[in-house]
Formats: C-alpha cells, structure tokens, sequence
C-alpha cells in the first residue's frame, strides 16, 4: 500500500512529485555499475556498496511511514546490511511518548535474508521478526517476543495442496511472487531502490552530514 501524499495536502503532494522526480533523474546516472557486487560473499562482504546501515529519507510505502499523529507513534526507521552474512535488518526505533513514558513497543527488528540475483537486484527471504516491549503485564520490564515468519516451502506446500484441492476446477492458485528490490541509484551516501512493490525508498548514509536534519 502506498501514501497518498495529496490527501494530507497539495503542498505534501507537490513534494513528494518533486522527490519521485528527482530520484528518476538521478537513477539515469547511477555512479555504481554493480550494487550487489560481494553482497553475500563471506569474504569480502565488507567491500559491498550496500554494506552498513542506511536510514529512511523518503518513501512511498505506507506501512514504512510513522508520525505522531498516526495510530503508531513517532519512530525512525533504519536499514541495517550484512553483506556478508546476506542478511538485512529493518530497524524501527519507537519514540518517547509526550508524557515523557517509553511506548509499550520499544523497538521492532524484521530479519530478512537476501541474495544477489543480478547486477542491480537483491531477493528477499523474510526469516522473522523481533518485539522488543517495556512492560510484562503489568510490570515494567523490558523483553523480547520473537515472531517466525513462514519459510518458502511453507507457501509452496499450500499452494501444492490448494491446486489438489482445486483439480478440475476452474481457476488457478497463484504462487505469491518473490520479494526484492532493484537498487536505482547507489553512492558511499545515497541509495534509492524499489520494491516489487513498486514502492520506493530513499535512505542516506548515517555519515552524510548534510542530510542529518532530514533522517528519520
């Protein structure tokens, strides 16, 4: 699902347009011919250009956008990359509440796996993800909950049983597709990609000082 950005305001609307555009501009002379080189190589993992942690500027997938006004809270969100473990890690840090209190969900960690399947494109395995709260019960105590996300084979046996179920029917059940993102544009302090989704992400290097003010 995306955002609608003209149904907060034009003005909203209007800059998101601008960011889209620019991002589609920049994507024409991407400086990185091979983003995914050494993602999930072991040994030079390290030398990646994907490597490192990456936090959000910009994005148009409604469920990566937090703000206080929202049922969520106010939180920043990160981009945690192993490359060479081939591991990513969506870091969702949930702000203090205006009373001065620490929200129930502290933090929320989704570990995902991802492989390189070309020069510009990363495949996504979801593996699970990670609650960090501030209260058991009543008591203030901060623990984990650990949330397993099913595995491919899980989806590919329902969908095995479902078209036993459906033999001699009409319609067909269709396999969900793969999750990944193409990798648009890519320096030592930008990364632009999209989502099979066709969502897209604008995320800035922790070390870009000039983008600090905008980072959430």
């Amino acid at each position: 699902q995306k955002v609608d950005f003209y149904s907060i305001s034009d003005d909203v609307g209007n800059a998101a347009d601008e960011v889209m555009g620019v991002a589609s501009q920049l994507a024409e002379c991407n400086p990185t011919n091979e983003p995914t080189i050494y993602f999930g190589d072991k040994t030079n993992g390290g030398n990646s250009p994907l490597d490192g942690t990456w936090r959000l500027l910009f994005t148009t997938a409604a469920d990566a956008t937090f703000s206080k006004s929202s049922k969520r809270g106010a939180a920043t969100a990160k981009n945690v990359v192993d490359a060479s473990k081939g591991r990513i890690t969506n870091v969702i840090d949930f702000a203090t509440l205006e009373d001065g209190t620490e929200p129930l969900l502290k933090q929320l960690n989704v570990v995902i796996g991802a492989k390189s399947a070309g020069k510009s494109r990363v495949e996504l395995q979801f593996k699970y993800a990670k609650a960090v709260l501030t209260k058991f019960f009543f008591w203030k105590r901060q623990w984990s909950v650990y949330i397993p996300v099913p595995a491919p084979f899980i989806t590919r046996s329902i969908v095995f049983f479902s078209r036993i179920l459906k033999f001699g029917r009409q319609g067909e059940v269709k396999v969900p597709p793969k999750a990944y993102f193409d990798v648009l544009y890519l320096d030592e302090d930008l990364r632009i990609h999209k989502t099979g989704e066709d969502n897209l992400f604008v995320q800035a290097s922790p070390a870009w000082e000039e983008a600090q003010p905008f980072l959430s």
